[in-house]
């Protein structure tokens, strides 16, 4: 692959001289079938290295962020701020959403996880890119996944005051979830956290991996 971009460029700064290739059809010509090589080299090579190889390609080309994931990540930052600031207003002026047995322990598990996903998205917009906010966050769904388990377990939550700081007119919103689907919730993050805790370190070693990989080609 190497060798025809090698012989595309010859002919590029041969074409500029002068001195071959003088007639358009033919440059254009050769251009295309070294370029096609060049993808059948690649092919071949995708096929030879089978599925995870394959994943594995994947994950590389989807570790840079486009600017709309990453004007993502600003919005999930405001967005996460203002989620948490409604909830310590609710907590702050006891409105009932939590309950009397949402101790030291249920708030030190509850908010934890709010400045591990805002420092996790701090890092892909500013870096640009996914792998190096993995061991990050791979603690945070650790950290999610056991503190939604808890959650499930002791439920220290009233659901039915969920919406109580919103304006009247909207509070609808948030008074038809029950309190057994917010356990089911709880449940399903939990196990949901708890694999991406597993998922998410192998994604980093096998992309920096790669990465070394293509540095040394």
């Amino acid at each position: 692959m190497m060798g025809a971009q090698t012989q595309i460029d010859a002919i590029s700064q041969h074409t500029n001289r002068g001195n071959v290739y003088e007639n358009d059809f033919h440059f254009r010509e050769s251009c295309y079938l070294l370029k096609s090589k060049m993808r059948l080299g690649r092919s071949m090579e995708t096929e030879r290295r089978g599925w995870f190889g394959r994943r594995v390609s994947r994950w590389y080309n989807k570790d840079h962020e486009k600017s709309g994931e990453r004007a993502g990540e600003a919005f999930a930052i405001v967005a996460i701020s203002l989620v948490t600031f409604y909830f310590a207003s609710s907590q702050i002026d006891k409105t009932g959403f939590f309950t009397s047995s949402f101790g030291n322990l249920e708030t030190f598990l509850f908010y934890l996880p709010v400045p591990l996903g805002i420092v996790v998205c701090f890092i892909r917009l500013i870096t640009g890119r996914k792998n190096p906010a993995r061991p990050l966050d791979t603690i945070d769904a650790a950290v999610t996944g056991i503190a939604c388990l808890w959650f499930f377990v002791v439920f220290p939550f009233n659901f039915a005051h969920l919406g109580d700081l919103l304006p009247s007119q909207i509070q609808f919103l948030a008074d038809w979830i029950p309190d057994y689907l917010a356990r089911a919730v709880f449940l399903i993050g939990g196990f949901g956290s708890l694999f991406n805790a597993i998922y998410t370190p192998m994604i980093y070693l096998v992309v920096r991996a790669e990465y070394s990989k293509r540095a040394a080609l």
